[in-house]
């Protein structure tokens, strides 16, 4: 890899929950780090702890012009790029009716925000990754693992992990890396909002460890992924989930 201090970690999602504290965490560890998001003000808000160890850029990388917005910023800012974290995604509103359109516009809704917004990012920037021997990590979930109850996300999560192996196969060649990191329930986050004290007993009841996740626990393995100590990790998916779900 180059030199921390002339490269960047590309992460998206970076204004709320995981993506934020992942951000966080490498800004910690000395790296230089590229926020990305759909909205400027929580990008900010983060660059506002050390503005010298930040870029922002507001794009939605769900969308090729969102996707190349990035890229062109790295570029343009002179650095290289030493790994992505894409953790850019959600789920998608529900279907309006019963009708098979419906249905698909859910499904293709919920592929763009948690495949595509990962697949377009790391494509524009591949050249600058396979150059610095880069790293990707992809953020999952332990829906990916043992299904969602709503179809559309757990699979689309789980359509991550098998484009990881090809990925990781392909970066490997250069030295890179690439993994999955599947969470279990990290409550506090945007995606969590509103959710019922009985959902998170529910959540906690199927945990080994009686507890919830933090965002903060899954930034720090993330960052580790990135480290100078996971070189050699590369085609995992990484279960940081209480124990709700064992072996995998």
């Amino acid at each position: 890899m180059n030199d921390p201090h002339r490269s960047t970690v590309v992460v998206s999602g970076a204004g709320t929950g995981i993506g934020r504290a992942a951000a966080l965490r490498l800004a910690a560890s000395g790296r230089h780090v590229t926020l990305v998001g759909r909205r400027r003000a929580p990008l900010e808000e983060v660059a506002a702890h050390d503005p010298s160890s930040f870029l922002v850029v507001d794009a939605d990388v769900s969308t090729p012009d969102g996707a190349r917005r990035v890229a062109d910023a790295v570029r343009d800012a002179g650095l290289g790029c030493v790994g992505v974290v894409a953790s850019a995604g959600g789920n998608a509103p529900a279907a309006s009716d019963d009708s098979l359109e419906a249905i698909r516009d859910h499904w293709r809704a919920g592929f763009d925000l948690n495949v595509m917004t990962a697949v377009l990012l790391v494509e524009a920037l591949r050249p600058a990754l396979e150059a610095d021997g880069g790293r990707v990590v992809l953020l999952s979930s332990v829906s990916a693992l043992r299904g969602s109850r709503t179809g559309s996300y757990g699979a689309s999560k789980a359509a991550l992990h098998a484009w990881m192996f090809d990925l990781a196969a392909q970066l490997g060649r250069f030295g890179g890396t690439a993994n999955v990191v599947a969470p279990g329930f990290v409550p506090g986050t945007e995606f969590w909002a509103g959710v019922s004290d009985d959902v998170v007993q529910n959540r906690i009841a199927q945990t080994l460890v009686g507890r919830v996740g933090t965002a903060e626990e899954i930034g720090g393995i993330i960052a580790w992924l990135l480290g100078p100590d996971a070189g050699w990790v590369t085609g995992q998916i990484v279960s940081a989930n209480g124990g709700m779900v064992l072996g995998r």
